[in-house]
């Protein structure tokens, strides 16, 4: 039969589409790092040289799998734009609950987005060729967020809103208690639209509860040998430099400096392995049990030059980046999830005083929500230059201080 029949054009296009899908589908169970051609074409039913055919090559299939993900995620804008366009205007006070509605919506009934986004910043991280399609994402999310304080007669925090969406949506995706974590983020975007108002934010029953509860389930790690703290600490290093993908046990051994034998015999399995990285980046990420860290006194510039120094070097945050998508993915790392959730923000709260004035050092839920905005800015500014960066923080900063300080 003669190339170029109408069938023939519908089984090119359909299985095209089907590596597409296929690719946004192990985005979200296991990540990029463990995705092959083979495992894609498997999944579509095609050939694999139907993906060299269609795509070229497995990174400009991802590039068009980003295309249609983000594609659909304008698709689900849309719809919730023409919902409260229908709604008219609405107060401030509307705010807090339709951000924990959009938050819920968005990473339990558009999952698959939610991973695919993510995977596209921590790729753009790491690969320039994928800032463009990071761009894209946050002219997205930025036009969105802005249209929805706007019709919530905020239209001075849609930047902000837009940081903390990204943080919120990404830690939302680790699933714990259902039931709780939905409380708990009603919790946490009241406390954001206290921000808003220039208040500091009151922890509400919920997430008091479950931060309690982080508390008292920490895991007991355990405690790290010479050996097997050289091979966690290399195994770390890997997964920040070159994600999951780098992390194996060859790698280990050289990064190490030890054998490939004693590397083996002590991490036995790829799993074991990849256990020991992630129980060494919540090390480095959770740093002390102390909820009430000592402030730091700073003046308002040098702060804004230590986060955007802090924006700049992203090898651990890209880690623990992937650490929680990780712990999203695999019911095996749920003891994570707490801690992840309802601990964070430690950091945060040295900065806090100087943010807000006045000497108030603010809640443990006043550091979760300047942990959030300053991990949403993170990727604000992914493939920007280091001035870009500096403007970006400036900015952010500026529009805290002076929302916080009245």
């Amino acid at each position: 039969m003669p190339r170029g029949t109408t069938e023939d054009k519908m089984e090119t296009e359909s299985s095209s589409q089907r590596l597409i899908e296929a690719t946004i589908g192990q985005w979200a169970r296991q990540g990029s790092a463990a995705i092959s051609v083979r495992s894609l074409c498997l999944e579509a039913g095609a050939p694999a040289s139907s993906l060299y055919h269609h795509f070229g090559s497995l990174e400009h299939l991802y590039l068009s799998a980003q295309a249609q993900a983000r594609a659909m995620a304008e698709q689900w804008c849309a719809r919730h734009l023409a919902a409260l366009a229908a709604a008219g205007p609405l107060a401030p006070a509307a705010l807090p609950s339709l951000l924990a509605a959009l938050i819920d919506d968005w990473t339990d009934h558009q999952r698959p987005l939610a991973f695919a986004w993510r995977e596209c910043v921590l790729a753009a991280a790491r690969e320039s060729h994928f800032v463009a399609e990071l761009d894209a994402w946050r002219a997205l999310w930025s036009s969105f967020w802005q249209a929805v304080c706007d019709r919530c007669g905020r239209p001075d925090h849609g930047m902000l809103t837009s940081l903390f969406f990204y943080n919120e949506s990404g830690m939302h995706l680790m699933r714990w208690h259902r039931a709780i974590d939905r409380a708990a983020l009603d919790d946490l975007t009241a406390g954001w639209a206290a921000w808003l108002d220039g208040s500091l934010a009151v922890e509400g029953p919920w997430r008091r509860a479950a931060r309690d509860e982080a508390i008292r389930t920490m895991p007991n790690l355990p405690v790290l040998g010479e050996l097997s703290g050289r091979i966690a600490v290399a195994a770390a290093a890997l997964l920040q430099r070159d994600g999951l993908a780098g992390l194996t046990h060859r790698a280990v051994a050289t990064e190490a400096g030890l054998t490939l034998g004693v590397v083996s015999h002590n991490a036995r399995t790829s799993a074991d392995l990849v256990r020991a990285a992630f129980e060494m980046v919540y090390r480095q990420a959770a740093g002390s049990s102390a909820m009430d860290p000592s402030p730091i006194v700073i003046a308002d510039d040098a702060l804004a030059e230590r986060l955007a120094y802090f924006q700049r070097d992203t090898s651990s945050l890209l880690a623990l980046d992937e650490l929680i998508l990780a712990v999203a993915r695999d019911p095996q790392l749920a003891s994570f999830i707490p801690q992840l959730r309802y601990l964070r923000g430690r950091t945060s709260a040295t900065l806090m005083p100087a943010i807000a004035g006045g000497g108030r050092r603010g809640s443990p839920l006043d550091h979760a929500l300047l942990s959030a905005t300053i991990s949403g800015l993170r990727q604000a500014c992914i493939g920007a230059s280091p001035e870009a960066v500096t403007q970006r923080v400036e900015a952010m900063l500026a529009t805290i201080t002076r929302t916080l300080r009245g």
